[in-house]
């Protein structure tokens, strides 16, 4: 009796025993509610930096966004250098249209304007001893240098090299735009033949970031009309040609900056403020510019000139060439900008892989005017 109330006793004492929490089981909790504790912590340490990485993943899109679009726009203009640096054939073919004088040596008539292509869309004008030039430009950045918009820098020995066939002295000296194969040898030229850069602001901003003095240079807006010596110089509104639908190199400060480096790399030859020209002396009258776009002719006060000479670089220039000649009704035609660019001087005139002289060839057979063609350093009067 006495051993069953014990053994009732003992049941009831085990079965409180195992209700009743002991120490162990006491940490056990505790760990337990800690655990959960830094499970949600770290759950919202873990929401926390998640969305810190995502907001830093979006804003690196944004900006590779940025970057990628800056340097396909650089990577179209070098696929464009490297196609245009593929060579074609030079004058032979077309001969026929190629005018020179029989004696260059003689002194310009003063009753005439004698022309001098110097290469890409570069021009000397002679009449009575005085001297204009247009675009000079003979350095010839390299394709690999353009093309991978590496700096870029004129050179003086080609430069001399290039002044061997050009008077000595110079009126003064035009630009059509700012890209580097018009205006990248400008200061050298300025300060060996004592000419005044006569252009837009940009260019006249890039010039004398090179230290050339701002009393060598005059800005010339469109409308506007210049009296040097015998030449009456008007500046037109122009366009350039588009590559990829996009002008190349067209981003330019909006205005000088205070102790402006010069430019480095070719993409920093910034396009500038386009311009057409109208050049007048000894009774003649010629007009010039780099190349256009379809649907926008020269100036339509501009008529009935004696001398067209016209930038046919890319397509948009060789698409609108109909309507500009049609426009200016010349008793001339020289298509201009259609040599390799990339290939020295002394090479020879080859056109370059991107031109299509012969789409010209048979455009020109229903438009006025005669066309022909010039020769490196073979100068030609125009009567």
């Amino acid at each position: 009796m006495l051993r069953c109330a014990r053994s009732s006793r003992n049941k009831a004492a085990s079965r409180w025993t195992k209700r009743t929490p002991t120490s162990r089981s006491l940490r056990t909790t505790s760990a337990t509610s800690a655990t959960c504790i830094e499970n949600a912590e770290f759950r919202m340490t873990k929401g926390t930096r998640r969305a810190r990485a995502v907001f830093r993943v979006s804003s690196l899109i944004r900006h590779s966004a940025f970057v990628i679009r800056h340097y396909m726009k650089l990577l179209a203009c070098g696929v464009f250098l490297l196609v245009a640096g593929l060579a074609n054939a030079g004058l032979e073919k077309y001969s026929s249209l190629v005018v020179a004088d029989k004696d260059s040596g003689e002194r310009a008539p003063s009753n005439a304007v004698r022309v001098t292509y110097l290469g890409v869309n570069g021009f000397q004008f002679e009449t009575s001893g005085h001297v204009l030039l247009v675009d000079p430009y003979f350095t010839r950045v390299g394709l690999s240098s353009a093309a991978l918009n590496q700096p870029i820098q004129s050179d003086a020995n080609r430069v001399g090299e290039g002044l061997r066939h050009v008077r000595p002295r110079a009126d003064a000296l035009l630009v059509t735009h700012a890209h580097f194969d018009h205006l990248l040898d400008a200061p050298e030229i300025m300060r060996r033949t004592y000419a005044r850069l006569v252009a837009g602001p940009t260019e006249i901003r890039l010039v004398e970031s090179f230290g050339i003095s701002p009393n060598k240079c005059q800005i010339v807006k469109q409308g506007s009309a210049r009296k040097i010596g015998p030449w009456t110089v008007r500046a037109f509104a122009a366009q350039h040609d588009r590559l990829f639908r996009k002008v190349p190199f067209d981003r330019c400060p909006p205005a000088p900056r205070e102790g402006e480096k010069p430019p480095v790399k070719a993409s920093d030859w910034c396009v500038g403020e386009p311009l057409a020209f109208v050049i007048e002396a000894a009774g003649k009258r010629i007009y010039i510019d780099s190349g256009g776009v379809p649907g926008v002719p020269p100036d339509r006060r501009i008529k009935d000139v004696d001398l067209a000479i016209l930038g046919v670089a890319l397509p948009d220039s060789r698409e609108r060439f109909g309507e500009a000649v049609r426009q200016l009704r010349p008793r001339y035609i020289l298509p201009s900008h259609q040599d390799d660019m990339f290939g020295p001087v002394d090479h020879g005139f080859v056109f370059g892989k991107m031109t299509n002289f012969p789409a010209l060839l048979s455009q020109s057979r229903n438009l006025p005017g005669r066309l022909i063609l010039l020769d490196y350093f073979r100068p030609w009067t125009l009567r």
